[in-house]
């Protein structure tokens, strides 16, 4: 599922040059044995991914993004990253919640835990590709050990907090509770459900399609202070979301950072859940 990517990340990584060190030649194909000899390079292509990457499963997803103006989020995002602007004057702000469970964490001993997970991010454009890209303002997360891992293997902002993620779907499947609970720089609440399985349009966005580059299928982060930051480049499928609607929603540190005021909180501009997908990581990061 995943070979094709690795490929791909596996010519435009620091593999390519690891490759090459050690005299692979991973491009040099014998017409003679041509199969047999790209199935070889595959699989050392893989096992030197698998070497500086973290996989993960994720699952129930919540996006809940807000609309605001660019002089809000620019005194905290790094000025080598432009901010994706959609209007020239407004960019989106995202409140990302998830549940992660830990599947290879590149050659640590890693048990496989389970853990709740919030990101606030904005988007930006890549220097290098000028794709759509995610800057972290920060993350929080409800695991001590998963938090340390964090830390030492890509230096993200990470916070240990209190955290609980607690979801029930009907026998179709939908999502007819999704709630959020804990204390994160005062008292984060959401209670979301379910309002449509299918995603039409998503303002103010020119399509569907556009809008799923821009707030769900990045591929690129960064984080860090100013003359500081770190690239990462991370991998999941698409998967369609679901279009879903909050019905109550408190996060006291959105306010204190000055992003969001309390009304506003209420009031997402959209609010989309992903079921779940299976997620690489690529380490190490790269400084900008």
């Amino acid at each position: 599922m995943i070979e094709p990517l690795v490929s791909l990340h596996f010519i435009s990584s620091g593999i390519f040059k690891e490759c090459i060190d050690k005299n692979l030649k991973p491009f040099t194909i014998d017409p003679k044995n041509e199969n047999r000899q790209i199935k070889h390079k595959k699989m050392e292509i893989k096992r030197l991914s698998s070497l500086t990457s973290v996989k993960m499963v994720l699952s129930d997803l919540l996006y809940v993004s807000y609309l605001v103006p660019t002089n809000r989020i620019r005194p905290l995002v790094p000025d080598i990253l432009p901010l994706a602007s959609v209007d020239g004057s407004n960019v989106f702000l995202s409140l990302v919640i998830f549940r992660g469970k830990v599947v290879r964490a590149s050659l640590l001993p890693t048990p496989r835990l389970t853990f709740d997970q919030v990101n606030v991010r904005t988007y930006v454009l890549d220097p290098e590709s000028r794709h759509y890209g995610v800057y972290f303002i920060n993350c929080a997360i409800g695991s001590a050990l998963i938090t340390f891992l964090y830390r030492i293997m890509s230096g993200m902002p990470v916070e240990h907090i209190t955290l609980k993620l607690h979801n029930q779907r009907d026998h179709r499947m939908r999502y007819v509770n999704y709630s959020v609970s804990g204390y994160w720089h005062g008292d984060f609440v959401i209670e979301a459900e379910e309002a449509e399985s299918q995603v039409e349009h998503i303002s103010p966005f020119s399509s569907k399609e556009e809008a799923m580059r821009y707030l769900i299928d990045p591929l690129i982060g960064f984080y860090g202070p100013r003359n500081h930051v770190r690239r990462i480049e991370v991998w999941h499928p698409h998967s369609p979301p679901r279009l879903a609607r909050v019905l109550s929603s408190r996060c006291e540190y959105l306010t204190a950072l000055g992003l969001v005021e309390e009304k506003e909180i209420r009031q997402p501009q959209n609010v989309l859940l992903v079921s779940g997908w299976p997620f690489l990581t690529y380490l190490p990061p790269h400084y900008v």
